[in-house]
């Protein structure tokens, strides 16, 4: 394998969905490659309308080891994004809340596939790969009778990187407590906020811009990516705070604001 290999190739396929690449694995994080909630019923005409196509086709992710969805919206587990990438990865695998797990069997993907992540016990997909579920408060944290949690976010531990993907939460306590055992090298994190207007229409909110560059420097993430900001117009509140917090309170903080479909080679 080549020193090249082993560096962490970072793709942002939008919202939140990343492909990672490194050591020869192939990851996605909450994937979506369609238009589907641009018809989600129950809105205003016009609420939810992509602001860019999807920069990669689902059916061309031929090398997928790994899809992970860190809850049921559909911005995050999208049937058809899935559907299309289990039948391009015949060896791919799955892994999301245990309540997601009927909804994946459901649109096709074999029990055998996937995988009930929750924060009792981490995953371990390979030698060099764990993963640890880390709660979300997607705007609370939600849990069943068995202890397993409705919204996640995951922190890979692999090969020597800490790779943060927060899925959808807000900021609490209690999470900057979940995540201050971790030394991260790349943190994925939402900006998009909440507000009463967007609750009043069942739009369930994030940590907003200033909340997400506070918590990369109070965590000292070597490099932080902001997502959540850029495809739907109405559930946004742009990037221009992120970055001012950045540079008026935390000057020296890392971060990258990427365009659909770029990738980035992560040097640590």
């Amino acid at each position: 394998m080549s020193n090249e290999d082993r560096h962490l190739k970072i793709q942002y396929i939008g919202q939140v969905g990343v492909i990672l690449r490194k050591n020869d694995t192939a990851i996605a994080i909450d994937p979506y490659l369609t238009d589907s909630v641009d018809h989600l019923p129950g809105f205003p005409e016009g609420f939810w309308q992509r602001r860019y196509a999807p920069p990669v086709k689902p059916e061309t992710l031929t090398d997928l080891d790994l899809v992970l969805c860190t809850h049921e919206h559909m911005d995050h587990m999208d049937p058809d994004t899935l559907r299309a990438i289990a039948a391009a990865s015949p060896n791919c695998h799955f892994g999301a809340p245990k309540s997601c797990l009927t909804e994946l069997e459901a649109i096709g993907i074999s029990a055998e596939r996937l995988h009930a992540l929750g924060t009792q016990k981490a995953f371990q997909f390979a030698a060099d790969l764990i993963i640890q579920p880390i709660p979300a408060w997607h705007e609370e944290r939600v849990r069943d009778s068995e202890g397993w949690d409705h919204y996640l976010g995951c922190v890979l531990q692999w090969d020597g990187l800490c790779i943060y993907h927060a899925g959808d939460t807000l900021l609490t306590e209690e999470l900057v407590e979940a995540l201050s055992g971790f030394t991260i090298d790349v943190g994925f994190l939402p900006i998009n906020g909440r507000d009463i207007f967007r609750n009043r229409l069942g739009v369930v909110g994030n940590m907003n811009a200033l909340e997400a560059a506070d918590l990369a420097a109070h965590l000292k993430f070597d490099i932080v990516v902001p997502v959540h900001f850029d495809m739907y117009a109405n559930n946004s509140e742009g990037i221009a705070p992120f970055v001012d917090r950045l540079y008026q309170k935390h000057p020296g903080q890392k971060f990258h604001i990427f365009q659909p479909g770029e990738t980035l080679v992560y040097v640590k």
